[in-house]
């Protein structure tokens, strides 16, 4: 498994709880996991034009929107930073964690 860091950022940069670091096969599955499980990920995607059409869509038409995982990856990646109005959500993976020396005390 790899790990991902995904980062729901505004105008004002990122804040400590608009990212997190998952656990996942890849950024399919956890875009899967968005599809399966929207409100679990409402703090990422609220305010991003995906939000409405993963919740209300269903709502208003009595049918999931149907999208794969790989549409939504692609309506994630298309998201942008609009003011504070609308976040930018993105899924990197983590290719590589850099270790600090510990520092020497005097």
């Amino acid at each position: 498994m790899a790990l991902f860091l995904i980062t729901s950022v505004c105008d004002e940069g990122v804040y400590e709880n608009n990212f997190k670091v998952v656990e996942a096969e890849s950024r399919t599955d956890i875009a899967q996991d968005m599809l399966d499980n929207p409100y679990a990920w409402e703090h990422f995607l609220r305010s991003t034009a995906v939000w409405w059409d993963l919740t209300y869509y269903e709502y208003k038409y009595g049918e999931p929107i149907g999208w794969s995982a790989e549409d939504l990856l692609e309506r994630i990646d298309a998201t942008h930073v609009d003011g504070d109005s609308e976040f930018q959500v993105r899924i990197y993976e983590i290719k590589e964690i850099e270790k600090m020396s510990p520092r020497k005390k005097d």
